[in-house]
């Protein structure tokens, strides 16, 4: 049995960049969603409000809570198939 260095580097390097994306991305995501959605309300004197901005800071919210979900589903797939009979993902 041969070990392939250059296969074990590549998989490596995924899960390094998966877990960049998801470790950093998601929260940045969050926050640009906190700033958009603190800029779409205004503030207390009086300043224009921008609905446009609270629309996105809620997308961006929702695609957070969209790739949470279906990370924790994703982890409990076995488990949801073995004790409800739900099969997610091909499970």
């Amino acid at each position: 049995m041969d070990i392939i260095w250059s296969d074990i580097a590549l998989a490596a390097g995924r899960v390094l960049l998966v877990g960049a994306l998801f470790g950093a991305g998601l929260p940045a995501l969050f926050a640009l969603g906190l700033r958009l959605h603190a800029a779409g309300a205004g503030d207390l004197d009086g300043a224009e409000r921008r609905p446009a901005f609270t629309v996105l800071g809620y997308v961006l919210f929702a695609i957070v809570v969209a790739a949470v979900v279906t990370g924790v589903l994703w982890i409990t797939r076995s488990s949801l198939h073995h004790y409800l009979g739900i099969s997610l993902f091909g499970a």
